[in-house]
């Protein structure tokens, strides 16, 4: 009996080796270059097919499918599907999640990836920063956007990158006014003073131009307070605390109100309704908006205009509030490589400079952010590096909290709406709104 279990193990042990010694090497042509290693130190091939989920303008579904076509090339044998959602994209991620066939790389902003960790729809991408340290590199990236991209601690997505909120000035109505244009430190005494010299009227004194046009939208109102040295929140990405009801911040909010009805040199909106558009018409001298307009303002050929810092009371501008976005990944994926992979590729160097030449999007990347094939696109302003250089003052617009466009609906808009409308102070709606985000955190508790 011991000859023959002798012997059959002789067999297996030989089986064995002529299987190992037949085993060929795993082959590390160009094709699978950017294969990754795992975690045994054995190379991964990535195969198979993932969704990623978008909006945006037909030049940016181009752009992704440009990137796509990019990444299937590096990695022969993967398959990105692009699902375009152009209108109402939360609300139908929303209706994909429910339905358990959510994207597996899903882009969007922070505020909206705050609401899907919470529910444990977004895969915990930590411990694959941690294991990317290219992705870490300071002089590389803006790492600082990362801390918007966390929630409770945990990395949920991989950046592309970050837009301010700044002002756009007509020049052709500043010089024809002989108005000096604005600079990065602008009072608000000297806002008002161009913003009268702007402001034209007819005979029977109704205006048909202005120089300034303010909104009491979140992104708007942001720009005015963050530029003053006020705060909405302790701190933005992880809020604790409700600073809404300071001093700069209703400071900002009366200036803004008095712009409309005190010196009248901003349009109300049966104003609006009259002239019949805004800063595109050339009726606008100055508006606030975010630089991602830089691209739809190219082609105006009518009038020259340029950017500068939103003004503050002293004429230091303190923050400038930026919209962030990026890449998380589902937590229903089937191929979680695939698409960990391919939110990663994000920003690598060959995909950051296809975000950027959309001229849509100041990526994440220091170096490509500022090149000249981003700054001198056509049609730009002289002044188009603002949108970069701004970064260093930006902060993120968005609280990181659950379900926070439902919270603004709920808390903010009602006292701002009648602050546009001239029926309660500053001081009156700053007061309402913070006892509204008060409410809010409590909520969320």
């Amino acid at each position: 009996m011991k000859r023959i279990i002798a012997l059959i193990t002789v067999v297996l042990l030989s089986i064995s080796l002529l299987v190992t010694g037949c085993s060929k090497p795993q082959e590390n042509n160009k094709g699978n270059q950017e294969n990754q290693q795992g975690k045994d130190g054995q190379e991964k091939k990535l195969s198979g097919e993932i969704t990623f989920s978008t909006w945006g303008s037909l030049e940016e579904k181009k752009m992704n499918e440009d990137i796509i076509a990019l990444f299937e090339s590096k990695y022969p044998g993967t398959k990105v599907k692009l699902e375009y959602i152009p209108e109402e994209y939360a609300t139908k991620i929303d209706t994909m999640f429910l339905g358990k066939m959510a994207p597996d790389v899903i882009y969007g902003h922070p505020k909206q990836f705050a609401t899907w960790a919470s529910q444990n729809l977004l895969m915990d991408l930590t411990d694959r920063f941690n294991e990317s340290p290219e992705l870490m590199d300071e002089n590389k990236f803006n790492t600082n956007l990362y801390e918007a991209f966390k929630y409770e601690g945990k990395n949920i997505a991989t950046v592309n990158g970050a837009d301010t909120l700044l002002l756009y000035y007509n020049k052709d109505l500043f010089d024809a006014a002989n108005v000096a244009y604005p600079s990065e430190n602008w009072t608000y005494d000297d806002l008002l003073d161009a913003a009268k010299k702007l402001t034209v009227r007819d005979e029977n004194g109704k205006a048909k131009q202005f120089g300034i046009s303010v909104g009491f939208d979140y992104q708007g109102v942001e720009a005015f307070v963050y530029a003053n040295g006020g705060e909405l929140f302790d701190d933005v990405n992880n809020p604790k605390e409700v600073l809404f009801n300071s001093p700069k911040t209703v400071e900002a909010l009366q200036f803004m109100q008095d712009l409309i009805y005190v010196h009248k040199v901003s349009p109300t909106e049966s104003d609006n309704e009259v002239l019949g558009g805004g800063f595109d018409t050339g009726k606008i001298a100055m508006i606030v908006d975010g630089v991602w307009s830089v691209v739809y303002r190219k082609n105006i050929e009518e009038f020259k205009w340029g950017l500068s810092t939103v003004p503050s009371k002293d004429g230091d501008v303190k923050k400038i509030p930026a919209l962030y976005a990026g890449y998380a990944l589902s937590t229903t994926t089937k191929n979680p490589e695939l698409a960990w992979e391919f939110a990663k590729f994000m920003q690598s160097d060959d995909a950051q400079k296809l975000l950027a030449s959309s001229g849509l999007i100041t990526v994440i990347n220091k170096d490509i952010s500022k090149s000249d094939e981003v700054i001198k696109i056509k049609g730009a302003p002289d002044n188009h590096m603002l949108r970069v250089t701004s970064l260093e003052k930006s902060i993120h617009n968005d609280a990181m909290i659950v379900n926070w466009d439902e919270y603004l609906v709920k808390y903010y808009n009602p006292p701002m709406d009648k602050l546009a409308n001239g029926t309660i102070k500053a001081e009156d709606a700053a007061k309402e709104v913070q006892e509204g985000f008060e409410k809010m955190l409590k909520e969320k508790q």
